[in-house]
Order: C-alpha cells, then structure tokens, then sequence
C-alpha cells in the first residue's frame, strides 16, 4: 500500500465534559448552546448515502432491537426516534406500539423519512440541538449516532431527558473509535484523526463517554453493553466501510490532515485481502426518568439530616 497515515499515537480517552455545577434534574427544554448550522458529516443528497444507511441499519438494527426489547415497552407507547436516517428502526417501532401507540421520526435531513408511511408514524425535520419538544410527553426517546457528531453533548442529553415522560425510557446508541484507534494497521488505524480534524466538533470517545454521561442523568435502572466491529474484506461490513471512507475523503483533503493519495489508501483498505482490521464499538445506554415519588425519595435520601 502507498503512504500509510501516520499513527494518531495513544487514545486520550473520552472528551472532557466539564459539569461545573451539580445537575438539578432534567431541565424543561433549556438551551444547549450549540452553533446551530448542520456538522454532520453524510449529505443524504449524496450518490452513495442511500446504500450507506441501508448498510448501517443492517448492522445496527438487530443490536438495537434487543437493546429495546430488553425494556418492554407497552402497547400504546409514544416514542421519539432523533436522527432517524431512513427510519428502519422507527417503522418497526410503529408495529411494536400499535395503532394506538403513536412514533414520531425526526431528523435533520428528513429526505429518505418523507417516503415512509405508516398510520401512527409522524415524521419532523428536527434538529436536537436548538428546535423543542414537548416536555414530559414521551414513553420512550431512542438517539443513534447522534451525539458523535455534536458539541454540547451532555447538555444535549439534559435536554432529551426533560422530553420523557416520568418512567419513560431513554436508549443512547453511541459508536467508538476507542479500538480503531488502537489498530495495528497503520493505514486504517490513521482514520479517526482524519475524521476528528475535518469534523472538530464530534467526538472520537462518545461510546465510553455514554457509561458516566448515563449515571448524570438522574435515570433509574441504569445499563449498558457494548459490541464490536472486525472488519473483514468482501462483506457487507466492509462496504459499509469502504462507502463511508469514500464520503469522508474530501473533507479529509480538504483539511490538510490527508493526501489524495493517503485517502485514497484509506478507502481502499477495507477491499484488501490481507486486511481485518477494527472498527467502531457500538456502546448502547439505557434507563427510566423516575416518577415524581422516587425522585423525592432519592433527594431526601442524599439530603443531610
């Protein structure tokens, strides 16, 4: 291969978040601040986005439907899918809820969701950092490769918390470049800084960031897992890969960070027969808002006498 990407060195380790002041709870709707104009990284418009996406959902849709399972949701649920890309996971939703269950899909490029149809699915464009929703009106709110991308993501958090209803549940599917990162081939171990360059403002550890940013939340029943990708040469996994480099090939050029070259190294490296290589750790978080009761239980119990 030609002019292997230098190596990023050791992962810092998740992105500081300062919190300076102790959290009084989910906040109805405050403002998290961030630059409202769009970071992410895929254009929907984009040639290969669609077979991108169709790939993604593969992969990811049997671990999240397991995540979901695992809290039994109730017939008649109201759920909020946020950056819901071509609505696999919200039209599934729809079925589990029923007709008297209601979805609402939202996202910031709502193209491909537009073409859904189902009698209780609402479709939004919505972007999570700036437009509300109504407080405490969700049984269930769902993020997936969301949070990777923004700045402000605790307070994010805060802010889709306060859109749960008392015992609603909150599900954060977060990728990880952690082991990526750490991958002996120098090629394809240079990636993540690539990213991290052209797109500053995501964040390269928000998979581990997710199991402290869980406990901050003032969640009852608490979990997480998580999984790995092992990228093998002629699957359907190494396409997803290959697209995704090729979509971030110009930015990276852009940026200086990479050569025409290197990059395109880079997208090539998952088609190589010598290759396997470490992808994403997909982290998944999860737990309850507590009804008004527990709540006031859990701050008398912390409260000194």
């Amino acid at each position: 291969m030609s002019q292997p990407v230098p190596d990023p060195g050791p992962d810092p380790g998740p992105d500081p978040e300062p919190d300076p002041e102790p959290d009084p709870g989910p906040h109805p709707d405050p403002d998290p601040g961030p630059d409202p104009e769009p970071e992410y990284a895929f254009s929907h418009s984009a040639a290969d986005e669609a077979r991108r996406l169709e790939l993604f959902q593969a992969r990811l849709d049997p671990l999240t439907i397991r995540r979901i399972e695992r809290l039994q949701l109730s017939r008649g649920a109201r759920c909020l899918e946020i950056g819901a890309g071509r609505g696999s996971i919200a039209l599934w939703l729809c079925g589990l809820v029923g007709p008297e269950g209601e979805v609402t899909a939202t996202d910031i490029q709502p193209e491909f969701l537009t073409r859904l149809s189902a009698a209780n699915l609402t479709v939004r464009q919505h972007d999570v950092r700036v437009d509300p929703m109504p407080a405490g009106s969700f049984d269930f709110i769902h993020l997936r490769a969301v949070l990777m991308h923004l700045e402000h993501r605790m307070k994010i958090l805060r802010r889709v918390v306060s859109w749960l209803a008392p015992g609603g549940w909150l599900l954060v599917e977060e990728p990880d470049f952690g082991m990526w990162q750490a991958d002996y081939d120098p090629v394809w171990a240079g990636h993540p800084r690539a990213w991290h360059e052209a797109f500053p403002h995501g964040s390269l550890s928000q998979g581990r960031a997710l199991l402290r940013q869980i406990h901050n939340l003032e969640l009852a029943e608490v979990g997480a897992d998580a999984e790995l990708d092992v990228v093998t040469p002629g699957s359907a996994l190494a396409e997803f890969y290959r697209l995704s480099m090729s979509a971030l090939a110009a930015p990276s050029v852009a940026t200086g960070v990479l050569t025409r070259e290197e990059a395109a190294a880079l997208t090539a490296r998952p088609t190589d027969r010598d290759f396997l290589g470490c992808g994403f750790a997909y982290f998944g978080a999860w737990g309850r808002r507590r009804f008004i009761a527990d709540h006031a239980t859990s701050r008398s119990a912390d409260d000194p006498a």
